[in-house]
């Protein structure tokens, strides 16, 4: 069976200017797709939860009951993405200011109640995405 997770995350552009997040966003996709930690997202390890939104310049990814093993080739390709837009967030254009317009949200909830793991960038959203709790009932 094994232990089971519920994950999702986004990537998103959000310069106040369109045509700064549309260099940027298709930027980092062509660096994505290059890199071989990361390409594989893009390709036969792509899930059909990952969806690339080239109108809204985002990368959404939802899946849940997956097993989320770090060692696992598909996991290591998204949290190579993640790795890849905090870089990107942090990093310097040259003026020691990171890039702007870039922002990340993901989460990963467990089974166990205390087992959730978040990691945010700086310019993201809370509402993006929200961790909830629910009871579930039989009658």
């Amino acid at each position: 069976m094994g232990y089971r997770s519920d994950v999702a995350y986004t990537i998103r552009f959000v310069d106040d200017h369109d045509e700064k997040n549309k260099q940027s966003f298709y930027t980092f996709l062509a660096e994505a797709k290059a890199k071989a930690a990361t390409a594989p997202c893009f390709g036969e390890l792509g899930w059909a939860e990952f969806e690339i939104d080239e109108a809204r310049f985002r990368i959404n990814f939802a899946c849940d009951d997956v097993k989320w093993y770090e060692t696992y080739a598909d996991v290591k390709c998204h949290e190579a993405l993640i790795e890849l837009a905090d870089e990107w967030a942090n990093q310097g254009d040259g003026d020691n200011e990171p890039h702007t317009g870039i922002a990340y949200k993901f989460i990963r909830i467990g089974e166990d109640t205390n087992d959730v793991e978040e990691k945010t960038s700086d310019l993201a959203d809370y509402e993006w995405l929200q961790l909830n709790r629910s009871i579930s009932r039989d009658w």
